[in-house]
């Protein structure tokens, strides 16, 4: 592998896919932020090229200051009555994770809630207004008693004047939860939700039992009354076929699927707000979410 030292050390256990996002928030890490390797995250005295140090002082995770005030205010506004869990060692200096890659996809839309709309309903016409965005979060309205969060939810209001939810799970190399998780309140929201088409045992199998958990937050709020319209949806890189795999197979476990849960690609979401009206900074950061999260060719030559 050229300049591999330069890059930082890379792990072996990874597989094909972890490994070359690795490498290439490590070239992030290297040629644009232009900082040391940080510590591995799993074993304690070692370096990874794709972890940093300090970052919660330099917030060198976050592409723009509208990243950087969602991750503030996510934080201040946390108690310990909020659900979903923020890891802030890998928030602030883990390249590899999802968590930062919400904010720096999500946060300038939380505070642009015109161009959120015009974004968010290229995937979910019913849209009308997005009215606010928030991150790892969870309804207070949603009784499904565990810990479950969404990476990212949407509030909103429809065409016809409802309440809405949107709940998104965020992949970029992690694996989804392999844990089977399954209880009497689980068994009973799922017997009083319209939306699954599969059978109990399937939804909550080892594959997509974290998928699930996620559409019954929205199950319970919506029969809570909270909202009146809820969506879910996965938000993933478009390489990721074991994602996407399961994304798709969880779909077609939903009462009109394609409609209920939604995949959106980051170069998808990438593109739809280039569409847009925008101006040069907003451009600027569309590029850098595309050279960060999906334009691995630029470290193309690192994998050599």
């Amino acid at each position: 592998m050229k300049n591999a030292l330069g890059i930082g050390p890379q792990s072996p256990s990874d597989n094909q896919l972890q490994k070359r996002l690795r490498l290439h928030q490590s070239w992030w890490r290297t040629f644009v932020l232009g900082e040391e390797s940080g510590p591995h995250p799993m074993r304690s005295g070692e370096t990874v090229g794709s972890s940093i140090s300090g970052g919660e002082q330099s917030f060198s995770n976050f592409l723009d200051e509208y990243a950087i005030r969602a991750v503030k205010e996510t934080l201040e506004q946390r108690n310990n009555k909020s659900k979903g869990m923020i890891n802030e060692k890998r928030l602030f200096n883990n390249l590899l994770s999802s968590q930062p890659l919400c904010f720096n996809f999500f946060g300038r839309l939380k505070y642009n809630l015109n161009m959120a709309t015009k974004v968010l309903q290229y995937f979910y016409p019913a849209i009308k207004n997005v009215t606010a965005i928030h991150f790892e979060f969870a309804p207070n309205a949603a009784r499904n008693n565990d810990n479950s969060a969404h990476d990212v939810a949407i509030e909103f209001i429809s065409g016809d004047g409802k309440n809405g939810l949107i709940g998104l799970e965020s992949k970029y190399s992690e694996p989804f939860s392999p844990k089977v998780y399954r209880n009497d309140k689980y068994k009973r929201l799922f017997d009083e939700s319209a939306a699954f088409s599969a059978d109990y045992d399937k939804v909550t199998g080892t594959k997509y039992n974290q998928l699930f958990r996620n559409q019954l937050i929205l199950e319970s709020a919506l029969q809570n009354g909270a909202y009146d319209v809820v969506y879910s949806g996965l938000f993933c890189y478009e390489k990721d076929d074991n994602a996407t795999t399961k994304g798709l197979a969880f779909q077609n476990m939903l009462k009109d699927g394609e409609n209920r849960f939604k995949i959106i690609t980051f170069t998808d979401f990438i593109s739809t707000i280039q569409k847009q009206e925008i101006d040069e900074e907003t451009r600027e950061w569309s590029i850098l979410l595309w050279a960060r999260y999906c334009g691995i060719r630029l470290s193309e030559e690192y994998t050599k």
